[in-house]
């Protein structure tokens, strides 16, 4: 299978790096992707990801036909927003993994906007867009509008549209909006996480 990292948003230098725990991916066989955008001033409005959408569902069917019998996306912050955005295309991919998604910034007056476009984001997708995703959620998290919230909309969404699910809500550690980035993660849920993606049963801590 491929595995496909989307980054968060930065500003300068390189795309930041794949989280550890997506090594445990490439070391049983799967192929790692990067869909990387270029680098950027502050933080846009949400609304520009839906540019990427296309070109992403793109990428995920050029690599059906180049022979991965499976696709999963493993998206963080503003990347992880881009495939949640993306779960309105059919047959985009056979698993995702969310991980903090943010595309708003930190400011006060957009963290509703924030909440709503993550609800609509879940309106639009298509029941066969996936068959298994994850939601990654963190303490601490000053780019999340209502952690309690999303994690609702999240298990309401899944229920509706038939999909096998893992949340991981808040967990005592890691914290903070890089969450998954942290050598804690991969310890504790590196695994789990795997083998959920991968379609095996799987059950974190």
């Amino acid at each position: 299978g491929a595995v496909v990292w989307l980054h968060p948003h930065y500003t300068e230098g390189p795309p930041p790096e794949a989280p550890a725990f997506m090594a445990r991916l490439a070391a049983r066989g799967w192929d790692l992707w990067r869909y990387d955008r270029p680098p950027g001033g502050p933080v846009p409005p949400a609304s520009p990801l839906t540019a990427w959408v296309d070109p992403l569902a793109e990428g995920t069917a050029a690599l059906r036909a180049r022979g991965y019998a499976r696709v999963v996306l493993v998206g963080e912050s503003r990347g992880a927003f881009l495939a949640l955005a993306a779960l309105r295309v059919p047959g985009l991919a056979d698993a995702v993994a969310l991980a903090a998604p943010a595309a708003h910034g930190r400011r006060a007056d957009r963290q509703s906007r924030a909440l709503a476009d993550f609800a609509a984001a879940l309106d639009r997708a298509a029941p066969d867009s996936v068959r298994r995703i994850a939601l990654l959620l963190f303490d601490n998290d000053g780019w999340d509008p209502d952690p309690t919230a999303r994690a609702a909309l999240f298990r309401a969404a899944v229920a509706r549209l038939g999909w096998d699910a893992l949340l991981v809500d808040r967990p005592a550690a890691p914290t903070g909006h890089g969450g998954v980035q942290e050598p804690e993660f991969d310890a504790i849920f590196g695994a789990c996480l795997s083998d959920f993606l991968e379609g095996r049963s799987a059950a974190c801590p």
